[in-house]
């Protein structure tokens, strides 16, 4: 299965990135989507100290836009490829995020980073293709 349709059978009414009007409201889909799955595990595990300040800091991440991701959003229209490596990168936070309900509380800490890099990598990609004037600094 392509990663598009993968999404699109995650996410109700995925809106994908091909649009301009649309590119926002994908992103804050797939955000979403982790957000509500991180929140799920944490509310369960109920983690403290460094792992419970790094999935609070992860679910902030989910919940808001991060601005880089905005500014190349704003630009000219998206390449096929660029697409392309946004839905890879989005599958793969889909994925991590369809893990939630089976991780073990000696395995939070873990997850939680692998979401994060799951964010970064996003960014990297919009970064790639259209360089923020402006560098937000990350919220780590």
């Amino acid at each position: 299965m392509d990663d598009t349709a993968f999404l699109r059978e995650r996410i109700e009414s995925y809106a994908d990135y091909t649009k301009d009007v649309d590119r926002q409201r994908a992103d804050e889909q797939v955000r979403a989507y982790a957000g509500e799955a991180l929140s799920r595990v944490v509310e369960l595990l109920r983690p403290v100290g460094r792992t419970a300040e790094d999935a609070s800091r992860v679910l902030l991440r989910c919940e808001f836009v991060d601005q880089r991701m905005a500014r190349a959003f704003d630009a000219d229209p998206m390449s096929a490829a660029e697409i392309d490596r946004l839905h890879a990168a989005d599958r793969t936070l889909v994925e991590l995020a369809d893990r939630a309900d089976s991780v073990a509380a000696g395995e939070l800490a873990d997850y939680v980073q692998a979401i994060d890099a799951a964010l970064d990598e996003r960014v990297a990609i919009v970064e790639a293709i259209r360089p923020s004037p402006l560098p937000v600094p990350p919220l780590k």
